[in-house]
């Protein structure tokens, strides 16, 4: 406030306080093109209290009337790529210990396990006795790989905390990277390829899931039907639909041409962590904060009723700790779950019985199982990678993500 006896210059000072009472706390703070009703603007022009940075200096006029007409021509952000992303290290990274492990797949040849490092995917032997190749990328975090049916493309979805998100295409052949799409500004999730590995869907921090041409690197869907954060996708069989779920605790059905909604395709209960669609029909696995795996139809059979659930197909039983990771085999006759508890669990995924436990300890972010079958890989927290008989649950082979022996080698 100014001074006793010294009239406020500031103009409607007291009118435009008001007007911007409820946008303190929610809303953008900015509006292109209208600097005076930016609440970033009001703040630091001290046209709203407590003016910024509170305990601090004001900026300078010079920088305010900047601030201002850079808001007047839009609040474009010209900021170069480079800029925003770093380039890709030269050299491989050191680990003194393996970073957890968030993404990762088998190759549908058999060839491979992709694994996601820190800057980098690294091609594993499938079974697990070398690291054939290190795949070099700007993202300081790995959330998913998966690779074309053909197994000569490899997509790694990720990026950097509140910096930037990333999808990265590479040539699995000739280990190069083909093209590295910049994407919002923070981490990806999800990194579901399209049946004909044109396209993959992605979700956001910001409540968008985005749909990419992996061709041109164009951006062909943006939608904002979620309320929170994105954490993963699926295509339906023929890619003309997309399931998301995340920490709003729906599971929505989407147009992957348009981004329209159509529909949710479960009963709201808690949040959801993940969706793995089932590689021979329209059903989609969900599973998250409540530990319960559920399997639903991605089409309703009658009309749409307030909270009811009759797309539900099967609900399998109750796990230990929350629920990160879904995996179906190959032929779609069993599931994999895993999280917080201590084991992973394998499923028949027509009667519910269980088929085997994993010994694993809590912390299972990503479940692959080989192209045959017979494996299922675990990974998460801890970054070792484990590989396990699916039949028995017995384990076969644990090994590090990335090679250790570097470090002391150096």
């Amino acid at each position: 406030m100014p001074p006793t006896g010294q009239p406020d210059e500031r103009p409607c000072a007291h009118r435009l306080r008001r007007r911007t009472q409820g946008r303190r706390k929610h809303g953008p703070a900015i509006k292109p093109g209208a600097a005076e009703e930016s609440p970033i603007f009001q703040y630091v022009s001290g046209i709203v209290e407590p003016r910024m940075p509170m305990g601090g200096e004001p900026l300078p006029d010079s920088d305010i009337a900047r601030l201002r007409a850079w808001i007047a021509e839009g609040a474009v952000d010209d900021t170069p790529a480079e800029a925003r992303a770093p380039q890709a290290p030269k050299t491989p990274p050191l680990y003194t210990q393996p970073p957890v492990i968030t993404g990762m797949s088998f190759s549908p040849d058999g060839k491979w396990l992709a694994v996601g490092g820190y800057r980098e995917v690294l091609l594993h032997n499938a079974d697990g006795s070398a690291v054939a190749a290190r795949l070099l990328g700007r993202s300081e975090k790995i959330s998913a790989v998966a690779f074309s049916k053909d197994s000569k493309r490899l997509v790694a979805v990720g990026g950097a905390p509140a910096k930037f998100g990333e999808v990265q295409v590479w040539d699995v052949d000739k280990r190069e990277l083909e093209r590295s799409i910049l994407v919002g500004a923070d981490t990806l999730f999800g990194g579901a390829l399209s049946p004909d590995a044109k396209r993959v869907v992605v979700g956001l921090p910001d409540k968008t899931v985005r749909v990419l041409d992996l061709e041109t690197g164009k951006e062909v869907v943006r939608a904002g039907y979620h309320e929170d954060w994105v954490l993963d996708a699926a295509f339906g069989i023929d890619g003309q639909r997309i399931v998301t779920v995340g920490r709003d605790r729906a599971a929505k059905l989407a147009d992957a041409s348009t981004g329209a909604f159509l529909e949710n395709v479960n009963l709201l209960r808690d949040m959801l962590y993940a969706v793995k669609r089932h590689p021979r029909r329209d059903q989609v696995l969900i599973g998250g904060e409540d530990r319960v795996p559920y399997l639903y139809l991605m089409d309703r059979p009658r009309a749409l009723k307030i909270a009811d659930d009759q797309t539900l197909v099967r609900e399998y039983p109750e796990q230990q700790g929350r629920i990160h990771a879904l995996a179906f085999s190959p032929d779609g006759g069993r599931i994999a779950v895993g999280g917080m508890s201590p084991e992973v669990t394998i499923y028949d995924t027509e009667t519910a019985a269980l088929i085997a436990k994993c010994k694993t300890g809590p912390g299972v972010f990503v479940l692959s199982f080989s192209p045959d079958g017979k494996r299922l890989a675990a990974a998460g927290f801890d970054g070792e990678v484990r590989l396990f008989d699916a039949p028995t649950g017995e384990l076969a082979e644990e090994f590090s993500s990335t090679p250790l022996e570097t470090v002391a080698k150096r």
